[in-house]
């Protein structure tokens, strides 16, 4: 498996994704579900949701949601992936050339997806930092 970045937390978060979601598999997502997916997420990744205001959240998961539903990715896993993927750059992988390229024809299979985003090189898994560290304390 090809590091995704430094972050321990961001590889057990985007390989935990899949098996987290066993209950709403392969079922197909409208925009409406956004509350779904943020639910998920919240549950994927507790301590990082947690540290970041709800609102901001939830606005950030639905514009991430919405362009992957744009892209064709209409199933809560592999959503759960390019949203893991948005949260931890703040967006800033879904502009890098490889992403955009890679997004032309993502795999349909979650199996093919999770891999295909885990051997994007780091440069694109450390875009940006975690949309989180903008809420840190400071201090």
């Amino acid at each position: 498996m090809v590091i995704a970045s430094g972050n321990v937390a961001a590889q057990t978060a985007v390989k935990a994704a899949p098996q987290a979601s066993s209950a709403v598999k392969h079922a197909k997502l409208k925009p409406a579900d956004t509350a779904n997916l943020v639910s998920h997420l919240r549950r994927v990744i507790t301590d990082e949701t947690n540290d970041t205001p709800p609102r901001v959240l939830n606005a950030f998961v639905a514009k991430y949601q919405q362009r992957a539903l744009d892209a064709g990715i209409d199933d809560l896993d592999r959503q759960t992936q390019y949203v893991l993927l948005a949260l931890y750059t703040s967006g800033k992988a879904m502009e890098q050339p490889l992403f955009v390229e890679f997004m032309k024809n993502p795999p349909a299979s979650l199996d093919a997806f999770y891999d295909a985003l885990q051997a994007l090189p780091k440069t694109v898994w450390e875009a940006g930092p975690p949309l989180w560290e903008a809420y840190e304390p400071k201090g």
